[in-house]
């Protein structure tokens, strides 16, 4: 940024001035602006070396000096006009509010005749179409007195100068009105009949029904009583035969059960005694086989004893010292001798 262009910047009284005026269809401002740029970008500098980044940094620096104080300028000249449009706007405000309550102090009398007026025309107009309304015929549920309640409210309905401009208008309405409802009033006389005989009729073919369906009913109730009644003296009957069945059944299977179990415990009874013989037996053959080897043990012994005291006494003992001896080497009174059977 040159020195130039700073002081064109900074020092120029008539800045705000500048803003919002046109010179030849273009901003004022606009020389101002080109010549930054112009002088902005006729400065060149190196970015690869720390002078040129310092250049870069300043010169970006004093660009947004230089846009900081033209804004500043510009606001200063927007809040110049700020200040008058308020001031317009208020003095606008002043005269629409001062006016309009002069029009409506100088109107008010017409006013409150126009709304007079407009109030009295629609009151007759509502009377003029409560005199009118006929569409009683259009609804075939309406009966006959409201038909009736209406053409009496019309034949009491006085059309007079009170009505003024509508005075012919009601009586052409009324009449109207009275020429369709009186023949209503026949038809809706005639319906009810009508509907009143089907009501009857109807009433007379429920009451058929409803007697029919009450025989019909005390029928089925009969022939439903009988039928359970044969249907319960069949089960009565088939549950004593069953039961009847049951209990001889049960009596042969107890009978069965009976015979069964004497024969169980008679073989029972069989096969202990067989056991018992069998082990009387047993033990009488043990027995014997126990006595028989005792005795030919003993007759074992006895031989061993014979020929131990015969080779004592062969060798010069005494027989019955022999004797002695071979009996205490059997009751192993002497040490460390005994007799090999």
């Amino acid at each position: 940024m040159t020195e130039k262009a700073l002081t064109i910047i900074t020092q120029r009284e008539d800045l705000p001035q500048l803003f919002g005026k046109r010179i030849e269809n273009q901003a004022a401002i606009e020389e101002i602006i080109s010549k930054i740029e112009f002088e902005s970008r006729s400065i060149t500098f190196d970015i690869e070396t720390k002078d040129g980044q310092a250049t870069c940094r300043s010169l970006a620096a004093k660009i947004a000096s230089a846009k900081s104080a033209l804004d500043k300028a510009g606001k200063a000249k927007k809040d110049e006009y700020t200040v008058t449009t308020k001031l317009i706007d208020a003095d606008r405000n002043l005269a629409k509010s001062r006016l309009q309550a002069l029009q409506d102090e100088i109107r008010q009398p017409l006013t409150e005749l126009e709304q007079r007026e407009a109030q009295r025309k629609a009151q007759h107009e509502a009377n003029l179409a409560a005199l009118g309304f006929v569409n009683i015929q259009a609804h075939d549920h309406v009966g006959s007195d409201l038909v009736k309640e209406r053409i009496v409210f019309l034949e009491n309905t006085v059309i007079d100068d009170s009505w003024e401009e509508y005075k012919s208008q009601a009586l052409e309405v009324k009449d109207n009105a009275l020429r369709i409802l009186r023949p209503e009033l026949e038809r809706v006389k005639k319906r009810e009949d009508e509907q009143a005989e089907l009501a009857r009729l109807r009433a007379e073919q429920a009451q058929r029904e409803q007697q029919e369906r009450e025989e019909r009913i005390a029928r089925e109730a009969t022939a439903k009583a009988k039928a359970d009644a044969e249907r319960q003296a069949q089960q009565i009957a088939q549950e004593s035969e069953r039961k009847e069945r049951e209990a001889k059944e049960r009596e042969a299977r107890l009978i069965a059960e009976k015979e069964s179990a004497e024969l169980r415990a008679k073989q029972q009874a069989e096969d202990a005694a067989k056991r018992e013989r069998e082990a009387i037996e047993a033990e009488r053959l043990e027995a014997e086989r126990l006595e028989a080897k005792r005795q030919a043990n003993k007759k074992h012994r006895d031989a061993i004893f014979i020929a131990a005291k015969d080779d004592l006494v062969a060798g010069g003992v005494d027989e019955e010292v022999a004797k002695q001896v071979i009996k205490l080497i059997h009751e192993n009174k002497i040490s460390n001798v005994t007799i090999k059977f």
